[in-house]
Parts: structure tokens; C-alpha cells; sequence
């Protein structure tokens, strides 16, 4: 089973997909970590900076697909480089700083995707992000389009920055949001787009439990009109 979460940014997709994953007891791919694996390999490999050698990156783990290794260990997804395990060091800051040269290149996101098609062999998980089930995984019949309105993600934002609800700041946060949004939809690598044929659950309205509620509910449907589906 991959049940794919797509949706924009401040919708709760990575929340929702972690508790799903528990409720399900199946695996969560945090697909950034792959790409942070990427990035930490590269940083080793050209001396602290991604920017300029993204290329060189996705061609050695093309010819060296066994050099990325990633595993779980009691629901907890561990990352791995030449038989080294990662999971702390891709933690460091400046992974996080390099990380976008990465995770901004055609032929680095081919390697995730192709490493996460991989896993669909052997795990069952929740995957959450933009281009999920349009791009990643578009045959598995578990897609979701998580949504809330603009208004809602800026105060759920606001409140993880202790930002008023009211005055300059938040309505600054609000145009960041909307602006994010038209970025996402129109760029040129992974846009943000809805399958057409997946669920929409817009959660404006809805706690986290209401939303898990309603995705474990359509996929119950799902399987009783789809017997085979995985």
C-alpha cells in the first residue's frame, strides 16, 4: 500500500502523513532525508558545497545505486552511505543550507524518486509532498489532496512563530503563503498539482484527528470497490 498526501505548503500534509503511518502501522518516507543523503555525499565529495557539481552527484548514485541505502528499525527510517549510517549526521546545519542545490535538480530528484519506487518493493508507507501522485507514485489508488484555505495555514503558521494573529506580521505571513502557493503551482521542476484523481480533503475546518479520520475512511472505501489494490 502507498497512500500519496500531495498539497501546499502549511496544509498539515507531514503531520497527517506521520500519524497515519502510526494509525496504519506502516512506514512514513521522509524523502527530505534522501535528499539530505545526497547532499551530505556531496559536501564530502567537493568540499562542503553542493552548488555547481548536482550533476556529478546524481551520476555517481546512477552508477552506484547501493551507495544510498535506506532502512527502518521499529517504524524509524534510517539513512545510509557506503554501509555508513547517516541518520545524525545529515542533521547538521549545513546540510540544511545545502540542500536546496540538491533537492532543486531534475536529475537529483530522479534519484529519490527511483530510490522511493524502490521501497514500494519492499515497504508499505505514507509519503507526503507535492508531486506525489502525479510524478512519484500516480497508479496507487490511495491518493489524497491535503488543502486549507490560505487564512487557516497563515494562522497555523503564525502560531508555531508566536506570531499575533492580528497586525503587519501576520498579514505579512498571509501574502508569504499565497505568494508560496503561486510559486509552487508554476514552477518549472515537481509543481504543486492535484492528480485527478485524487481525494481532497481540505482540513480548514478539521482537527487532525477529523483529517486522519476522513483519509482512513476513504481508504476503507477504496479497498471494498478495489479488492486487489495493494
Amino acid at each position: 500500500m502507498i497512500i500519496a498526501l500531495d498539497g501546499p505548503a502549511g496544509s498539515g500534509k507531514s503531520t497527517i502523513a506521520k500519524s497515519l503511518s502510526q494509525n496504519l502501522e506502516i512506514e512514513y518516507i521522509d524523502s527530505g532525508a534522501i535528499y539530505r543523503t545526497l547532499t551530505l555525499y556531496g559536501m564530502r565529495q567537493y568540499g562542503n558545497s553542493c552548488s555547481g557539481f548536482e550533476q556529478k552527484i546524481a551520476d555517481f548514485f546512477k552508477g552506484n545505486p547501493d551507495f544510498l541505502g535506506l532502512t527502518y528499525e521499529e517504524h524509524t527510517q534510517k539513512m545510509w552511505l557506503d554501509g555508513e549510517d547517516v541518520s545524525s549526521a545529515i542533521r547538521h546545519p549545513e546540510v540544511t543550507r545545502q540542500i536546496r542545490h540538491v533537492a532543486g535538480h531534475a536529475a537529483c530528484r530522479e534519484i529519490v524518486d527511483q530510490k522511493m519506487r524502490q521501497l514500494a518493493n519492499s515497504y508499505s508507507f505514507v509519503i507526503d509532498g507535492r508531486d506525489i501522485g502525479t510524478v512519484v507514485f500516480p497508479d496507487t489508488p490511495y491518493k489524497f489532496y491535503l488543502d486549507a484555505s490560505p487564512q487557516v495555514r497563515a494562522i497555523r503558521r503564525a502560531k508555531e512563530l508566536n506570531i499575533p494573529l492580528k497586525g503587519p506580521a501576520f498579514k505579512i505571513l498571509l501574502r508569504d503563503i499565497a505568494e508560496r502557493d503561486t510559486s509552487d503551482m508554476n514552477r518549472d521542476l515537481a509543481p504543486l498539482k492535484r492528480a485527478d484523481d485524487a481525494i481532497i480533503i481540505d482540513s480548514s475546518d478539521l482537527s487532525i484527528e477529523g483529517v486522519l479520520e476522513a483519509i482512513q475512511l476513504e481508504i476503507k472505501k477504496i479497498k471494498e470497490s478495489r479488492p486487489s489494490a495493494p
